[in-house]
Parts: C-alpha cells; sequence; structure tokens
C-alpha cells in the first residue's frame, strides 16, 4: 500500500486555486459554445435545453469561484460602523437563507462603532445562521447584541438535543461535508473575525443545552 503523499496545506490551497481555475476556464468556454448554439436556435423546446444548460453552466461557474475566494487570505476593507447597523446586517441575512430559522432577537446597543468590513461581517452572519438551520434542533434561535468590557457583542444561541464539542471551532476545514458543502464556511468565518480585529468565545452550556458563540469586537 503506497503511503499518503506529506502535503502542506499551503500546497494543497495552491491545486485547489489552480484547478478551479482550469474548471473556470472550461466551463467559459462551454458557455460560449452554449452562446453560439442559442443563436442558431432561437426558438423552440431546443432552445429552452439550450437555455437550461447556459444556466447551470452559469451556477457551476459561480460556486467555482466562491470555493477559491475561501482560500485568499482575507483582506478587509475596514470602515467605521455603528454596531446597531451591523445588527440590523445581521437580522437582514435571514432573507437569504431558505428554508430560514427562527430567530428571536434582542439588541441593547447604544451609539458604539467598530471599525470591521461589514460586507465580510454579512458573510460570517449569515454563515452562523445557515450553520444552525443545518444542525439545530428547529427551536428558536436567540441572536442578540450588547455592550461587555468594551466590546461589542454579537451572541448567538442555539438549543442543541446533545453536548456539542466547541474546541474545534473553524479549525477544521473538510471535518463535514455533503454535497454542495466542504466543511468549510465555519473555517472563513473564523479567518474573517480575526481579520477584522474580532474574536470568537463558544461554549456549550449544559444546564439549557444550549451552544453559545460570541463574536467580539472592540470599540473603535
Amino acid at each position: 500500500m503506497h503511503s499518503a503523499p506529506d502535503l502542506s496545506w499551503s500546497h494543497l490551497a495552491q491545486f485547489i486555486r489552480q484547478h478551479t481555475h482550469d474548471v473556470r476556464n472550461g466551463l467559459n468556454g462551454l458557455d460560449l459554445e452554449a452562446a453560439l448554439l442559442a443563436e442558431l436556435v432561437p426558438v423552440g423546446e431546443a432552445a429552452e435545453v439550450v437555455a437550461r444548460i447556459r444556466a447551470q453552466i452559469r451556477r457551476l461557474a459561480a460556486d467555482m469561484r466562491a470555493l477559491v475566494a475561501k482560500f485568499a487570505d482575507p483582506k478587509p476593507t475596514l470602515a467605521l460602523y455603528a454596531a446597531r447597523e451591523l445588527f440590523l446586517i445581521w437580522q437582514d441575512q435571514l432573507a437569504a437563507l431558505d428554508p430560514a430559522p427562527t430567530v428571536q432577537w434582542s439588541g441593547a446597543l447604544g451609539a458604539e462603532q467598530v471599525n470591521v468590513d461589514a460586507t465580510a461581517l454579512a458573510n460570517v452572519f449569515r454563515e452562523l445562521l445557515a450553520n444552525a438551520q443545518d444542525f439545530g434542533t428547529g427551536a428558536p434561535l436567540l441572536g442578540s447584541a450588547r455592550m461587555e468590557d468594551r466590546q461589542v457583542v454579537f451572541e448567538l444561541r442555539e438549543p442543541k438535543g446533545a453536548p456539542v464539542e466547541t474546541a474545534s471551532w473553524g479549525r477544521a476545514p473538510f471535518a463535514s461535508m455533503r454535497h454542495g458543502h466542504y466543511g468549510l464556511g465555519l473555517w472563513e468565518a473564523q479567518r474573517t473575525i480575526a481579520a477584522n480585529g474580532g474574536e470568537v468565545q463558544r461554549r456549550f452550556a449544559p444546564d439549557a443545552m444550549e451552544l453559545i458563540t460570541a463574536l467580539r469586537f472592540p470599540v473603535a
């Protein structure tokens, strides 16, 4: 039996970026061929088939772009934002999920500001909600925002049916994979939070059977 290759993370990431680039080039070529075919058969059932093919090609290309983006080092564009505005951005992320979890929101913020990339944090908030939906019990979640020790804290409480290990949060890419999902979401979220000057605290509360995730950012 041959031994597994000794690959560093940087080499693996480089391979994924290059392979994704090559596949996207192939998809772009197919899209051009399909565009030509669409001109040759502008109407009828064949035209509808071509339209579906082009839509599928573009979805695959978009998926490849999203995948390779996860392996790029986060480079946030920092700006001052009202913490209350970020809390509203978090709530808005529910609209991007189907199905979306039920969340009870509770905010206690004043005029505090944080220096972050709001677009990048929106992706983090959406990943937290999507992960809670995929691995939750179906019970309502509790999302909150508050001030604590000169930090703005965004907290998500998830009811769980069994204890959850928290030490490896964001540190184990590929830990759970299924069709269209590769276990990279929380890993990307962890890197994004750190690049924005924040930190993650995660613990399981056995009395309440809740997983508590807190994102902390210093007040600007």
